[in-house]
């Protein structure tokens, strides 16, 4: 079995050479027939230099190049693009999960019978270390909201740390440029039929360098992924939202009907009535719709760049 470790870095200087030391160290000891491959996404620091450097004293060690920032789906997508292992394993460049989890990942997929292994900070047995409080909550809201939206109890669904059988890669067609790559795997490996099961891992701050993942915007994309799979939640939510305004109008009415200065020919008469209906509304099509998403596949065996 050959292993195929993917790095995705951006800007890592102060990480690169203890990252792929450690990675080094782990996978030669538990299995030599291994390929670490650093996706360079368009660093402008030293890391290609340090990269390259590096390299030249292990052949297995792989650098492919962006010649500018394309994100985290884009470089993850390379690395698949451009692995040969039998199982491909992504990990982060900043060591915030420990290689040593990597021999328990492709242990998992075998011991289990699975397809796809995560690390879960989140599940039972999992934790998370010196995260600052912010960041953590986001982390775990977007959690709960994206994986509202999969099939499947899993605890975390936007982690990088996970392990792939090489046919599951091979058999779906990835578009995510940004970090909600990792919630589409997911959902598209479940429609196509593939296990998936998590184990215990402890998340840990960064030691160096800042974090290159942008709170903002990727809340965002992972809001809009969340809608994406599931486009009734967004009736939902409107419909909620329709229906407090509405319902807030009423009470203020009632209030003025109470005082006397109640006029019922005032458009908020109008407003109340209109948003609770159209509340009501968007809220009966997203009890009564489900429908399903088609998903693009592919077979890239005779098309895969080296």
């Amino acid at each position: 079995m050959k292993i195929s470790v993917i790095i995705p870095m951006y800007n890592e200087e102060e990480n690169v050479l203890k990252t792929l030391q450690t990675v080094e160290a782990v996978l030669t000891d538990f299995n030599e027939n291994y390929e670490i491959l650093v996706v360079d996404d368009g660093s402008q620091d030293n890391t290609t230099p340090l990269v390259k450097e590096y390299a030249s004293t292990n052949s297995q060690i792989i650098l492919l190049e962006h010649p500018v920032n394309m994100g985290m789906g884009r470089a993850l997508i390379t690395g698949f693009e451009y692995s040969s292992g039998d199982v491909v394993v992504t990990l982060d460049a900043d060591l915030s999960y420990d290689p040593l989890y990597i021999p328990k990942l492709i242990e998992t997929l075998d011991s289990a019978a699975v397809d796809i292994v995560i690390g879960s900070q989140y599940m039972e047995g999992g934790k998370t270390e010196s995260i600052p409080f912010h960041r953590l909550f986001i982390s775990k809201l977007a959690n709960k909201i994206v994986g509202y939206a999969l099939t499947g109890d899993i605890s975390t669904v936007t982690g990088i740390l996970r392990a792939y059988r090489r046919e599951v890669l091979d058999s779906i067609e990835l578009e995510s440029p940004g970090t909600e790559i990792n919630p589409e795997i997911l959902s598209k490996a479940n429609a196509v039929g593939y296990k998936i099961k998590e184990i215990p891992v402890v998340l840990k701050g960064r030691e160096y360098g800042e974090s290159k993942v942008k709170i903002k915007s990727t809340t965002v994309s992972h809001l809009l992924f969340t809608f994406y799979e599931k486009p009734m939640m967004l009736f939902g939510i409107v419909g909620l939202t329709l229906c407090v305004i509405g319902i807030v109008s009423a009470l203020y009415l009632f209030y003025l009907y109470l005082i006397g200065s109640l006029d019922p020919t005032r458009p908020l008469m109008l407003f109340m009535v209109v948003t609770i209906l159209a509340g009501n509304s968007d809220i009966d099509i997203r009890i009564r719709c489900n429908p399903d998403k088609p998903f693009k596949t592919r077979n890239i065996s005779s098309s895969k760049g080296k």
